[in-house]
């Protein structure tokens, strides 16, 4: 028989491209007559958010948005809000072009001070981070089988989780959303903040359908006293995205998350401020997973010519569990330093996540950002940001060795009472899903190469007796002789491959 060799492969997702590009935010802004002399200023920041983006060439350009808001107080003690939308463009050098499709393009404030240059007037420094990402499709190549010129081989069968599709997809979702309830019309919008949960993920015939909530947390004052209040709206998420090559049978790891954010009061048939117009740009990330079984070649060895091999260590991935669940997060926020008498206004505005193993119990923990509106002992409203920590635990079925996971972490709801001590004790709803993965290294076999110019020298005694200790390889004491194990079991009479005790062997030519 000829000499065949069978080959298979593994796609796993590998990070072909990371870049960035830095802007600085350089702006003076002067208050609109409508509003009043600032007496000090609570907080100024400038939240970035990408619009667009498009790949031409070696570059990637993106169309971003800063979102300048400054918090102040004028002399009559009432807060107001005032925010100014700078647009600019940005481009990041792109290696490895030919193979890139699909990049993630997000933006991050690295920092923001202000300075107060007249009563009307004020100055705003900062610096805004645009980065890329893009993720490709990597094929690792394997032997699962070889035939002829006397070959045997070892094999393994392990079941993975095939990479099939990679989709990243922005869009925009708008609304606007009624403020009816309200005692008195919207006066300005002082702070927001947005999750974007995903409810479900449909395959069909290579699209995905999308559906999810878009969760928006606002801040404002309203009436002619400037009263703070809260709202909270949700958006219907639906959307059919293009995702090549992913089939029925796959299973989706999917992440949304929300790239700008835009609230803004508008007026109502009455004339009345008592409209909120949403709009917020979303990315959506997904992979699709099929789970097969491969077969490798561990080791192979001909017992006709001398054989050469290439191994590679190659990593597997196989899903243990998939965690969809909603928890409640218990903490106090503490501010005795604040002199704090009473919360105008809490907001969450971000939360970051991690994934743990302990013994047998999975743990995704990280901090909830909290913004905080109050008056202090003076009666003088004021402006403070916490850290709230939080900790989800899961017990595994199974050990908690080479567990992966990235979890997607989003807070749907939020409360407070005052606590004593000038604590809050909060209550915070949080949705999280994700993967667990367990990843593996395997050895195997990517070449083989049989040397027909170089026969292998045959002993003259066509059976051997050896002596084997315990536990000793079959596939070793085989490939010393020059045998098969196939034939080593059948002279031998032993039905399953293992020695579990000291033995003679009879090993037989080939």
């Amino acid at each position: 028989m000829d000499f065949n060799v069978r080959k298979d492969y593994i796609s796993v997702c590998e990070t072909a491209f990371q870049g960035n590009a830095e802007h600085a935010v350089e702006c003076d802004i002067t208050l609109p007559e409508y509003l009043p002399d600032i007496v000090r200023i609570l907080r100024c920041s400038a939240v970035p958010g990408v619009q667009t983006h498009q790949i031409t060439g070696d570059r990637i350009t993106a169309e971003c948005d800063c979102l300048v808001r400054v918090l102040y107080v004028c002399e009559q003690g009432k807060i107001h809000g005032y925010d100014q939308t700078l647009h600019f463009s940005k481009q990041i050098e792109l290696k490895a072009a030919d193979s890139i499709t699909d990049v993630f393009v997000g933006a991050k404030t690295e920092y923001v001070n202000y300075r107060v240059s007249g009563q009307r007037k004020f100055e705003v420094h900062g610096a805004i981070t645009v980065f890329a990402r893009a993720d490709a499709k990597k094929r690792c190549e394997l032997i699962c089988g070889a035939e002829g010129d006397g070959i045997t081989a070892r094999t393994e069968n392990f079941e993975i989780c095939d990479l099939v599709s990679l989709t990243e997809k922005t869009f925009t979702v708008s609304e606007t959303c009624e403020a009816a309830a309200l005692k008195e019309p919207i006066s300005s919008v002082i702070h927001s903040g947005a999750s974007a949960v995903i409810d479900e993920v449909k395959v069909i015939s290579n699209k995905l359908f999308l559906k999810g909530e878009l969760i928006v947390h606002t801040a404002f004052t309203s009436g002619e006293d400037c009263e703070t209040g809260t709202l909270d709206n949700m958006i219907s998420i639906n959307q059919i995205i293009e995702a090549p090559d992913i089939t029925e049978d796959c299973r989706t790891e999917a992440s949304l998350s929300v790239l700008s954010l835009d609230v803004r009061s508008k007026f109502d048939s009455a004339g009345d401020k008592n409209l909120l117009e949403i709009s917020a740009t979303l990315g959506f990330s997904d992979r699709g997973y099929a789970t097969r079984t491969v077969t490798a070649v561990k080791d192979a060895y001909s017992v006709k010519y001398e054989t050469e091999m290439k191994k590679a260590g190659i990593y597997v991935s196989r899903l243990e569990e998939q965690i969809e669940d909603a928890f409640l997060c218990r903490g106090t926020v503490d501010l005795s330093t604040t002199g704090m008498t009473e919360i105008l206004s809490f907001v969450c505005s971000g939360i970051t996540s991690a994934f743990s193993v302990r013994e047998n119990c999975a743990a995704v923990n990280g901090e909830v950002t909290a913004d905080i509106i109050y008056k202090d002992s003076k009666g003088e409203p004021a402006f403070a940001q916490r850290q709230i920590p939080y900790e989800y635990n899961r017990n595994m079925q199974t050990d908690g060795i080479n567990l992966t996971c990235r979890p997607e972490c989003a807070v749907t709801a939020s409360s407070f009472v005052i606590g004593n001590a000038d604590t809050l004790d909060v209550r915070i709803e949080i949705n999280v899903q994700g993967f667990v993965f367990r990843e593996e290294e395997k050895t195997v076999v990517t070449e083989i190469a049989v040397d027909k110019s170089r026969a292998k020298i045959l002993k003259t005694a066509s059976l051997t007796v050896y002596f084997a200790d315990e536990g000793e390889s079959l596939w070793n004491i085989a490939e010393k002789y020059n045998t098969t194990v196939d034939a080593v079991m059948r002279e031998n009479r032993i039905p399953d491959g293992k020695l579990e005790k000291s033995c003679k062997l009879l090993i037989p030519k080939i």
